[in-house]
């Protein structure tokens, strides 16, 4: 009886040295391999702090927006697209298929450099939403009103993908059990980025652009930068993961639309914020179905917006047209 405690003992103790091992393996063939050494470590140093906010958030959230995740973990993660992009110049720069969506083949070129524009936008919102560089950002004016109304411009410098060249594509990047699969989740995700560059964008940096934001309010919008944050840059890391065969495919995909589909929690909380600036919700509306026209529209419409919002912050419109153009 002893015997055969001391033996199931001593097996499951080789167990875990073995599992430890095998676990120590696969962090050193991650982060620590010569080859792409300075991707690796800015990686890894991504993921650490991505830890640090998330728990920094949900144990003290004073603690976390005074803290240097605010502006470090953003920073690191447009530092990081700098990397890839600097890094994997080897991958393809003629296919506008992301790559992303499938689980056959490898991500473009330029879906690694578009990756940075994104990360450079989410930079911006985390520290929009501090207080202590807000009034920084409120004071440059030119910067303020770059990135507010008009980053789809700056966007055109960036290379660009697109979702329906990855469902065009399917029969040669897709599997054939996975097809339908990656056809449902593309489809939701595109229709996700429609909500997230107008409502997650544009119309939480208009909130902050007249300072409409209470703090419970940015609260829950910092939860939403940390989900985004994952959806961001960790979803580049979990195609590594993927391609490399330590996950599948379609789990790959679901931990990732988890990240994003995450981003709703907080918008459930702050619902409120829609009806009472709603104003701000429905010249934001307008731009959603001037999406789906010609970017010049898209483009005359934002420079338009940010003309008569900078009247109104600055009180240069006559009241008895304000008040039909703003709530307050």
């Amino acid at each position: 009886m002893e015997a055969g405690v001391i033996e199931t003992s001593s097996g499951f103790a080789v167990d875990t040295i073995q599992r430890l091992g095998r676990f120590v393996k696969f962090l050193f063939h991650l982060f620590f391999q010569r080859k792409f050494i300075v991707h690796r470590l800015v990686g890894l140093s991504y993921l650490m702090q991505y830890a640090l906010s998330f728990y920094w958030y949900f144990k003290n959230y004073e603690t976390f927006k005074h803290s240097f995740v605010i502006w470090s973990l953003p920073l690191t993660g447009l530092v990081q697209s700098i990397t890839a992009a600097l890094t994997f110049t080897f991958l393809s720069r003629t296919k506008t298929d992301p790559g992303y969506y499938s689980d056959r083949g490898t991500l473009s070129y330029a879906f690694i450099v578009e990756n940075s524009f994104f990360s450079g936008l989410l930079l911006f919102q985390w520290l929009y939403y501090s207080d202590f560089f807000y009034s920084y950002i409120n004071n440059s004016i030119v910067i303020d009103n770059l990135i507010v109304f008009l980053p789809y411009i700056l966007r055109q410098l960036w290379p660009k993908t697109h979702f329906r060249d990855s469902l065009n594509n399917s029969d040669k990047n897709k599997t054939a059990p996975n097809k339908n699969f990656y056809f449902i989740v593309t489809m939701v995700t595109k229709m996700f980025y429609v909500w997230a560059k107008h409502y997650i964008g544009y119309f939480l940096n208009y909130v902050r652009f007249f300072d409409r934001a209470n703090p419970q309010q940015i609260e829950y919008i910092y939860l939403l930068l940390v989900f985004s944050a994952f959806a961001t840059t960790i979803s580049v890391f979990l195609h590594t993961l993927k391609f490399k065969g330590y996950i599948g495919p379609r789990t790959s995909y679901i931990i990732y639309m988890m990240s994003y589909l995450s981003t709703f929690y907080s918008f459930i909380q702050i619902r409120s914020i829609f009806f009472i600036h709603y104003d701000l919700t429905l010249y934001v509306l307008i731009g959603v179905i001037l999406n789906f026209q010609s970017l010049y529209y898209q483009h005359v419409y934002q420079i338009c917006l940010l003309i008569l919002f900078n009247a109104h912050k600055f009180h240069m419109i006559p009241s008895n047209i304000n008040h039909r153009l703003f709530l307050y």
